[in-house]
């Protein structure tokens, strides 16, 4: 009896034993478990992180495309750059893409830009010259000079490229809508010499003859990309001493993209700056007020403000009344993604490079390089609405103040100065709202 007693007690045992270690084995289970999903918790997320943080997989991708792409973009410039080296005399050029075979006068020392999307009318034909600086070109149809509405019936008809008076005339007539009394603005204009623009009135007289007769013959004129920069642009300026003396003029200008906008610059400086932009036996000046007003009508006849809408009628308001939605003004509002852009909350004095993430411009007076953003291209040419005032040869009809900007700026409102605008200034002046873009003739 003793030993099934000691048997039965011994199996109690072994049976309690057996349950303790399956009660011990299941919270090991559980425990196990609970580290495991954690565990794969964080690999998951680290692999999240990795894929598309922002330093992961994904963006370290797009990064690398991006680069690529720039990389490539810089590539054809350079090529186009030697391209254009390569011409000494001007050369045709033949464009089909508006549906229409139309040839294009290509200067010596200048070559069409082999980036895609810049080499064609309907996307805006884009040259580079031997220094790297960029030209689009503006179609002035030959057809104006026939049209009973802009000819006066016939009466004002040109008989041949030096007949400046009539050929002048057409052109008005053609633009009138953005040289009427009632375009917004504070002053009309007229293309007429002036004190203070930087040329005697015979060298003003023969620059227009010369301008009118080479859009008369050749169907056009080429005007910069971007709005004139400087090469030294690591330069910090005291605006506070330097707002009353000459801006240097031995700098090099440029008509490049990222580069640091000339401003606080007067009407005589930016002429003598423009001059310097010649290509060639080429001339290079700032613009006549008609060529602005031409470059209102070719974006009002091709633009689509980058697939906005191409409407003459939207495109003619968006140039007339309203520019906020494709130029710089204190009170546009955009969003940066060129990481070579810079911008400058003190009047130019000092620039910040735009961060990876990008730069979400608010309604402040932002002042930004050539060029930062697509957003503010049409036709190939960027910044003509905003960013800063573009200085012209053109008189106002203000006796005391008879110097013309025109296209509005970074400190001004896209209702109150659209891109067509003329706003009047005193040619002596230089402020921080004052740049230039310069125009080549054929």
């Amino acid at each position: 009896m003793k030993t099934i007693k000691r048997n039965q007690e011994k199996r109690r045992n072994n049976e309690r034993l057996f349950e303790m270690i399956k009660k011990q084995a299941k919270g090991i289970t559980l425990i196990a478990l609970v580290v495991t999903i954690i565990v794969l918790l964080i690999l998951a997320g680290v692999a999240i992180n990795l894929t598309v943080g922002d330093n992961g997989l994904f963006k370290r991708a797009q990064n690398a495309a991006d680069t690529y792409a720039e990389k490539s973009e810089e590539e054809l410039r350079h090529l186009t750059v030697l391209e254009a080296s390569a011409y000494l005399e001007d050369h045709e050029y033949i464009d089909n893409s508006t549906g229409e075979e139309k040839t294009i006068i290509i200067p010596a020392q200048c070559a069409v830009s082999q980036v895609e999307g810049e080499n064609t009318l309907k996307d805006g034909l884009v040259i580079i010259d031997v220094n790297g600086n960029e030209w689009v070109w503006v179609e002035v149809p030959q057809d104006i000079y026939d049209n009973i509405n802009y000819n006066n019936n016939g009466n004002n008809k040109p008989i041949n490229s030096e007949d400046y008076e009539n050929i002048e005339y057409v052109m008005q007539q053609y633009v009138l809508t953005y040289r009427d009394s009632e375009n917004k603005g504070q002053t009309a204009g007229t293309d007429e010499w002036h004190e203070g623009c930087g040329l005697e009135n015979s060298q003003y007289t023969q620059l227009k003859q010369k301008m009118l007769k080479s859009v008369y013959e050749n169907h056009g004129f080429y005007v910069g990309r971007y709005e004139v920069g400087i090469a030294e642009d690591n330069k910090i300026r005291n605006f506070e001493t330097d707002y009353t003396t000459l801006h240097p003029i031995n700098e090099t200008p440029l008509i490049q993209k990222n580069k640091i906008i000339y401003n606080w610059v007067r009407l005589s400086q930016a002429q003598q700056l423009s001059e310097k932009l010649a290509v060639g036996k080429k001339i290079s000046s700032l613009m006549f007020g008609i060529q602005w007003d031409l470059i209102m009508k070719y974006i009002e006849n091709n633009g689509n403000f980058n697939n906005n809408g191409a409407n003459k009628l939207i495109n003619q308001q968006l140039i007339k009344m309203d520019s906020t939605k494709w130029g710089n003004y204190g009170d546009s509002t955009f969003y940066i993604t060129n990481t070579k852009a810079r911008y400058s909350e003190n009047s130019g004095a000092t620039y910040t490079q735009v961060q990876s993430k990008g730069y979400n411009k608010t309604s402040s007076n932002i002042l930004f390089t050539t060029g930062a953003t697509e957003r503010n291209r049409v036709l190939n040419i960027y910044d003509l609405a905003g960013n800063v005032y573009e200085w012209t040869l053109e008189k106002t009809n203000d006796v005391e103040i008879s110097c013309s900007l025109r296209g509005g700026s970074y400190r001004t409102g896209g209702m109150d100065n659209p891109c067509s605008c003329r706003y009047y200034n005193r040619a002596i002046s230089s402020n921080e709202y004052a740049g230039f873009r310069s125009t080549l003739y054929i």
